[in-house]
C-alpha cells in the first residue's frame, strides 16, 4: 500500500489536508491525485450510460440477447464518444443523448452545387435521395464525376506556390 498526503491551500488562508491510499506503485506523486480528480467523469459517463441508453429498459430472459443489447449499447456509446472527440466537440459528450445527435445529425451537413452564377445547398440525405433517383445514364455520369473527386481529394495537394 502507499500514501500520498496531500494539502490544499485555498484563498481564504485555511487548509484541508487529506490522505490518498493506492496499491499503485507510482514514482510521481501528483500521479494518483490526477487520477482521483477523473473519478467524477467516469461516474457521469456511468450516469449516462444506466440512466439515457436504454441498458435497463430491455426485457428479455435470454442471455445471450441481454449481452448482445449491452454490447452494442456500449458499443454505439463508445462510437458517439470517438465521433464527439474526432469533431473536436468533446466538451458536449457528458450531455443527453437526444441532443448530441441533434448536434451530429446528417440533417445539417450539406452540399453545395455551384453552377454557372447560381447554387443550391442540399441536406446531404436529399442529395443523396436525388442521386439516387437519377436516370441510368445520368447516374453512371454523376458517377464517374464523384470517383474523379474522391481520386482528386485523396491525391496530395500541390504546391500553389511559385518556387
Amino acid at each position: 500500500m502507499h500514501v500520498v498526503v496531500l494539502r490544499e491551500t485555498y484563498a481564504d488562508g485555511h487548509q484541508d489536508g487529506w490522505a490518498l491510499l493506492t496499491t499503485e506503485d507510482f514514482a510521481d506523486p501528483q500521479g494518483p491525485p490526477r487520477d482521483y480528480a477523473r473519478r467524477t467523469t467516469i461516474e457521469e459517463r456511468h450516469r449516462q450510460l444506466k440512466c439515457f441508453y436504454d441498458l435497463t429498459d430491455f426485457h428479455s430472459r435470454s442471455f445471450n440477447a441481454v449481452m448482445a443489447q449491452v454490447v452494442f449499447v456500449l458499443l454505439s456509446y463508445t462510437l458517439r464518444q470517438w465521433q464527439l472527440w474526432k469533431t473536436q466537440r468533446e466538451e458536449r459528450s457528458g450531455r443527453h443523448p437526444d441532443l448530441i445527435q441533434r448536434w451530429l445529425n446528417l440533417e445539417h451537413q450539406f452540399v453545395v452545387i455551384h453552377y454557372q452564377r447560381a447554387y443550391v445547398q442540399l441536406p446531404l440525405v436529399t442529395f443523396t435521395r436525388e442521386l439516387l433517383e437519377l436516370e441510368p445514364a445520368a447516374r453512371q455520369k454523376a458517377l464517374a464525376k464523384i470517383r474523379q473527386l474522391e481520386e482528386s481529394f485523396l491525391s496530395p495537394v500541390e504546391n500553389l506556390r511559385p518556387p
